[in-house]
């Protein structure tokens, strides 16, 4: 059965790792460089793995708070004494399996708004859609490209993609206001001279 690294738990100061206690501790002893100590495993569950936690009397300690079946937060803590020398200690908090997903639940809520958001689109689309067929067929945008490519190259075809559909727009709109002229408000005529009335005067009232 693996082991629970703790040893990169360790070296990652604040890291956590998300467990359940699945057993009690077994007690053990163990020697290093001479020394005895007594150790506890206990057998947990990391990923849907079951794997098996080494833990010091320090760390039995913290977990004999919690009960076998609970889920926890097991990280290794750093904190500076009154007299300035730093410190370390195991900290095990417990946790209700409601937030094990919290990330998948955020998605989760962001998938149903984007749907949400996607059939308001769709809804939207279908509506602009529907009243453009209305008027548009397509021999009319087959006119309407076709003159566009025409200004496309009398500009050397130096067009964005943007520019083209921007010009297209422009092209349409133009086609459109001459197929509703009475929408289109009637400029004013400049000012016309004024007709003078010619006069008709008798040859004996000239003065030569």
């Amino acid at each position: 059965m693996a082991f629970v690294n703790l040893k990169d738990l360790k070296a990652n100061i604040g890291g956590q790792l998300r467990l359940t206690l699945n057993s009690s501790g077994v007690y053990e002893e163990k020697e290093w460089q001479g020394k005895k100590f007594n150790t506890f495993k206990y057998e947990v569950i990391q990923d849907n793995q079951v794997m098996t936690l080494d833990a010091t009397d320090s760390l039995k300690r913290k977990l004999d708070t919690i009960s076998t079946g609970d889920d926890f937060l097991l990280s290794w803590e750093q904190f500076t004494t009154d007299s300035g020398e730093l410190r370390n200690y195991w900290k095990v908090e417990p946790t209700d399996k409601s937030s094990a997903n919290p990330v998948f639940e955020n998605v989760k809520k962001s998938i149903n708004e984007f749907d949400q958001k996607l059939q308001a689109d769709k809804a939207v689309k279908q509506a602009v859609e529907t009243t453009n067929t209305t008027y548009t067929n397509g021999a009319r945008m087959g006119m309407i490209f076709n003159n566009v490519v025409k200004l496309y190259i009398a500009n050397d075809m130096t067009w964005t993609t943007d520019e083209f559909v921007n010009n297209f727009k422009r092209v349409e709109a133009w086609v459109e206001a001459c197929e509703n002229p009475k929408a289109i408000p009637q400029a004013s005529k400049p000012n016309e001279p004024v007709a003078e009335e010619s006069v008709q005067i008798n040859d004996d009232d000239l003065p030569f």
